[in-house]
């Protein structure tokens, strides 16, 4: 009966000491789903700054598409317009030289002002061009800029729901640099 009781009173004592191990532990465990309940909170912020950020992001990216397709068909009708232009004009000439039979010193003269004049339009032409690289270069350094982003994110490009347009001059290669760094057209 005396080893029994000894027993007893050990087991009361591994008894005590369990129950207050136990709280501890549940202690431990309220503080722990507390963490975990903010934390998953918080995840839930970031994940709607992140979805907005993005679509705010695709939103501008869209936009700067537009406004840079926009600019490029302007500037390619302007182009072509003065191309037109420049022909016409030429005709023109060539059909008043043609008709006047003018002198040799007086045709020279008149070539040299149209050879200034042609001089002039071939500058604006190339200023137009410059412009339309520069404006493609640009576009093209915003479309590497949101794939990067994208990638940072960790957002895979397939998943865009749309594919950027890419843009570039018919038989020119733009340059490499910043967009305020292009090459003039060769």
């Amino acid at each position: 009966m005396q080893k029994k009781l000894g027993d007893h009173q050990r087991d009361k004592q591994i008894l005590v000491g369990t129950k207050a191990c136990l709280k501890v532990t549940e202690k431990e465990l309220k503080s722990l789903q507390w963490e975990h309940e903010v934390l998953e909170q918080r995840f839930i912020q970031v994940q709607r700054e992140r979805d907005e950020l993005y679509s705010k992001f695709t939103a501008a990216i869209l936009e700067v598409q537009q406004k840079t397709g926009f600019k490029n068909l302007l500037l390619e009708r302007k182009l072509q317009a003065l191309s037109a232009a420049m022909e016409k004009k030429e005709l023109q000439l060539n059909e008043v030289l043609a008709a006047s039979h003018l002198d040799p010193a007086t045709l020279s003269l008149v070539s040299r002002k149209l050879e200034d004049v042609l001089e002039s339009k071939n500058s604006t032409i190339k200023d137009l061009q410059y412009e339309l690289a520069r404006v493609c270069k640009a576009h093209g350094d915003l479309l590497r800029t949101y794939e990067a982003k994208l990638l940072a994110f960790g957002i895979p490009l397939d998943n865009v729901g749309f594919k950027p347009l890419e843009t570039a001059m018919i038989g020119q290669a733009l340059g490499q640099g910043p967009a305020g760094l292009v090459s003039t057209p060769t």
